[in-house]
């Protein structure tokens, strides 16, 4: 199949139309469900004229659009500060704010994670000897008395040397077992910045953001930041969410895998975040990548993001954005009119110098690029990118079925359609 929605949906992908075409005829052929593409043009083009519409533009270059779209995220971000009480992320009050605020707004917020007790084990079995030090401790019993575990394991991966975390106390839990987990709640941790101040060096360095979680602990912590970039509320309030949303897939994930064989390695996989290869779909339209990482960040030219792929990491921020629609809700007068399930969408305007640029309605992208002030050619694009793969599964399979899939291949890389 190779057509004009085809041809206009690899585009936007950056993909060859004649591989998107063959994922859409199996696609059709598995589901029996004939015109989906089409239809899903038909709703982004109505989209866009919402969007174009709301921001009162008519006719605008692709500079201009994007301006207003930037403008639009600052104006819902000074909302959003304003309704959260001014929980800006620049102290622990602040942090821990903001966080319950999102929070607030989950249900699910408990898992399957490390007993507390088999996290202490494994520092008594592989004592972390940087953290020791700067903390001033001889013995890992005297560092556990005195000290909170999960802020400890905050900063294992930025204070601890990379090969010893590798080869030393990762390598550890390939040893775990379904025993040594527990359901318990989502831990929260904001890591005070003078005790921690190695760590808050090292990920500044590392990160374009002060949060970061670990799965197999259920832990989402933050590291208070000295400075507040504009549409940082904004920012923290959906990457808490996205956080949230990501441990409970692995805790599903831990779940799923727990009753069979190797279950420690595959929790080790998981942490690692391993992506596959290629050649692993052999050019076969049936099979779908599973991509745990954004690797355009690590390289815009990774062959694998033009061949038929879903994406996690999508996943967590298409639910990061629902939160934020279920807070729309309770206040209407929150401007989040635009960012209505537009995550995947975009569109080509003309720009100044002549040329035809694509714009996207990505809620993070966008989040992004005005506060990291990103000019229109340095604009973030990969979020959508990822999105749109994943709605155009979606639209054949259901979200549900995403989630299921992610949990029950992740581990190989790859899914086979025919059996989703």
């Amino acid at each position: 199949m190779r057509n004009t929605v085809v041809e206009f949906f690899a585009h936007q992908l950056n993909t060859d139309p004649d591989i998107l075409g063959r994922s859409i005829e199996a696609l059709e052929h598995i589901t029996d469900k004939r015109g989906v593409l089409e239809h899903f043009y038909e709703e982004n083009q109505e989209k866009v004229r919402k969007v174009l519409s709301h921001l009162k533009l008519t006719y605008p270059s692709a500079e201009e659009t994007y301006k207003a779209v930037g403008k639009n995220v600052k104006n819902l971000d000074k909302q959003i500060y304003y309704l959260l009480d001014k929980p800006e992320c620049t102290s622990n009050e602040g942090c821990v704010n903001l966080i319950s605020s999102v929070f607030a707004l989950h249900t699910n917020r408990s898992g399957l994670f490390l007993k507390r007790k088999v996290a202490e084990n494994l520092l008594h079995e592989n004592p972390p000897k940087n953290i020791m030090a700067d903390l001033g401790y001889s013995s890992v019993n005297e560092m556990l008395e005195k000290e909170d575990l999960f802020e400890i394991y905050a900063a294992l991966r930025f204070m601890e040397e990379r090969d010893w975390l590798n080869s030393t106390y990762i390598a550890a839990y390939r040893e775990l077992t379904k025993e040594d987990f527990e359901i318990r709640p989502i831990e929260i941790r904001v890591l005070e910045v003078r005790k921690w101040k190695k760590v808050t060096q090292a990920f500044v360095g590392k990160k374009l953001h002060p949060m970061s979680h670990l799965k197999e602990l259920g832990l989402i912590f933050v590291v208070p930041s000295e400075e507040l970039k504009e549409a940082s509320t904004t920012y923290l309030f959906a990457m808490t969410s996205h956080y949230i949303e990501e441990v409970n897939l692995y805790s599903n994930y831990f779940k799923h895998h727990s009753e069979g064989e190797d279950f420690g390695e595959k929790i080790v996989s998981a942490i690692r975040g391993d992506v596959p290869d290629a050649s692993l779909t052999k050019g076969d339209p049936n099979k779908w990548l599973i991509l745990q990482r954004y690797l355009y960040k690590e390289n815009p030219k990774d062959i694998r993001l033009g061949v038929s792929h879903i994406n996690p990491e999508a996943l967590y921020h298409r639910g990061a954005s629902h939160t934020l629609l279920k807070m729309a809700k309770f206040v209407p007068t929150l401007d989040f009119q635009i960012w209505e399930h537009t995550n995947y969408v975009a569109v080509w305007f003309p720009s100044k110098s002549g040329k035809q640029e694509l714009v996207n309605f990505n809620f993070m992208d966008n989040v992004m690029s005005v506060m990291n002030k990103r000019k229109f050619a340095d604009r973030y694009t990969y979020h959508f990118h990822e999105a749109l793969w994943n709605k155009i599964f979606i639209n054949y399979f259901g979200v549900e079925k995403l989630e299921e899939a992610v949990v029950k291949h992740l581990l190989h890389g790859w899914l086979d359609i025919r059996k989703v």
